[in-house]
């Protein structure tokens, strides 16, 4: 540097080194994994910000203030296409947009008319917030050709604009290959049950994984892993949607479309598309401060009302997003009874409002139980080939078989029932032997054959039941002698059983 005439005149290529290594050095190890953060919404320790690509935008009382990308709290933002930029002052509330938006939803034929526009409007915010929740609720639309999913598509991809990784046909290493860092919403059209579902069960597991932002590793070029990370929000739909497992289902509302009645059919009120996304998104950064409150509330109210843990997770997200853009009086003006009875009211209503939904999600262990009782018993030497479960009901019948004729006919798939007397003579529980050991149960093991239960695996899953329903402490009294092999067995409580059945538990 020359101090008469202030220009560089050289560089000191030496002390350039010395200074960018000692920094490094100063700054440790770095991994993009947890210290890198795409475009999308992003919790810190000063509240929520908003990486927009080119601009950090986050609020500071009423003002939105705009910052370059870099580093913030240890965190690095690059430099990147620009997304949705918020709206610049406050939303007054006569100019709510996600009220034209739940209106405009209100045109479809919803199996849930009340509920099912609320869902996909508290989809549509947790789509923007997705990197600053702490669980990311999914949805998935079904219904036959005819009944507006590709317009609904079209809805929510206007809303979300640029926000939004939008595709009709993809694999699990497109979308993550994608979306890399960012935490913006993915929607795909046509996501369809095939004669192979691999590839369609591979997006859904994604999704999955992406609703607690679970790290995923995979092989890279030159035998070198990588890490990847999702906290994206998905948003699918499908004539037939790909079978799904409990896990999967739990994560996501399942919203089904009906045919339109063209006579009843109204125009939907315009949503001016260029400003509602920003406008909703400003909704949700100046109403950051109250979601932790809404949620808990919510979660609260799903719990009194029968839900389960990770249906209030999910449920409870939606909703309380809902709550946060649309309010309580419009949520109530929707149909939900929201200002109704005690605590429970509206959660029970809620339950009831999902209680097909919910069916479908057993539990491992009870899939796992249910697939058992309703296999056949093949090779039966008369032609008839009852099932486990019909067996079993014959046997429990008053004048219906003996204990010698059930397990003749169990054998063959090797199992047993008994009688056991816990308490007293007066105490009599009907049980049904279930062999832990594959290789002592070669016909149960056969009848597991290509489930994800085979090779012994069904112990490990019912051993996830209550013990008041599948005994497994009773010591020697958990040997049974099945084909004249002794085996140690999970021992099934039938009345148990059907009494948790009945109470309708999911």
């Amino acid at each position: 540097f020359n101090a008469k005439t202030f220009q560089i005149n050289g560089l000191e290529v030496n002390e350039a080194m010395r200074t960018l290594i000692s920094g490094a050095q100063a700054r440790g190890i770095f991994s993009p994994t947890d210290r890198i953060r795409g475009r999308g919404a992003w919790s810190t320790k000063g509240g929520l910000v908003w990486h927009a690509g080119d601009r950090i935008f986050r609020i500071e009382g009423r003002s939105l203030q705009a910052s370059p990308p870099g580093e913030i709290d240890g965190v690095f933002y690059p430099n990147l296409p620009r997304a949705t930029v918020p709206w610049a002052e406050p939303v007054d509330p006569a100019d709510n947009p996600a009220h034209t938006l739940l209106e405009a939803l209100g045109s479809w034929n919803w199996e849930r008319p009340i509920l099912d526009p609320l869902l996909v409007v508290g989809w549509i915010g947790c789509a923007f917030l997705g990197g600053a929740l702490d669980w990311r609720p999914h949805l998935y639309t079904t219904g036959d050709k005819g009944v507006g999913k590709s317009t609904l598509h079209w809805l929510i991809k206007s809303v979300l604009g640029a926000s939004l990784h939008s595709s009709a046909d993809t694999t699990p290493a497109g979308i993550y290959q994608r979306v890399k860092q960012d935490a913006l919403p993915v929607a795909i059209d046509e996501l369809e049950a095939t004669d192979d579902n691999r590839r369609v069960l591979g997006v859904v597991s994604l999704a999955r994984l992406a609703s607690s932002g679970a790290v995923m590793f995979r092989g890279g070029s030159e035998h070198e892993g990588v890490e990847f990370q999702l906290r994206n929000t998905f948003f699918m739909s499908g004539i037939n949607p790909p079978p799904m497992n409990a896990a999967d289902r739990s994560r996501l509302a399942l919203l089904n479309l009906g045919k339109l009645d063209p006579a009843t059919v109204k125009k939907p009120p315009a949503l001016d598309v260029d400003v509602a996304g920003r406008m909703v998104l400003r909704l949700l950064m100046d109403g950051w401060a109250r979601f932790d409150g809404l949620l808990q509330a919510w979660k609260s109210e799903l719990h009194a009302g029968g839900i389960d843990s990770r249906g209030q997770d999910t449920w409870g997200t939606l909703l309380a997003v809902a709550e946060l853009l649309l309010g309580r009086e419009a949520m109530a003006d929707q149909g939900l009874p929201m200002d109704e009875g005690d605590l429970g009211y509206l959660g029970g209503s809620i339950a009831a409002m999902t209680a097909q939904e919910r069916a479908d999600m057993e539990e491992n262990w009870v899939d796992c139980l249910d697939f058992l009782l309703g296999s056949s018993i093949e090779a039966w030497k008369d032609g008839d080939k009852p099932t486990v479960g019909s067996a079993i009901e014959k046997w429990e019948q008053p004048q219906g078989w003996t204990t010698d004729e059930a397990n003749r006919r169990l054998a063959l798939v090797g199992l047993r029932v008994l009688e056991h007397f816990p308490g007293s003579v007066h105490d009599k529980r009907l049980l049904l032997a279930i062999p832990t050991s594959a290789a002592k149960a070669p016909q149960l093991a056969k009848l597991y054959e290509r489930q994800k239960w085979g090779g012994g695996v069904w112990a490990t899953a019912l051993k996830q039941a209550p013990k008041t329903i599948i005994y497994r402490d009773l010591g020697n009294g958990q040997k049974c002698k099945i084909n004249r092999v002794t085996s140690h067995c999970l021992l099934l409580d039938l009345k148990a059983y059907d009494e948790w059945k009945e109470k309708g538990v999911v």
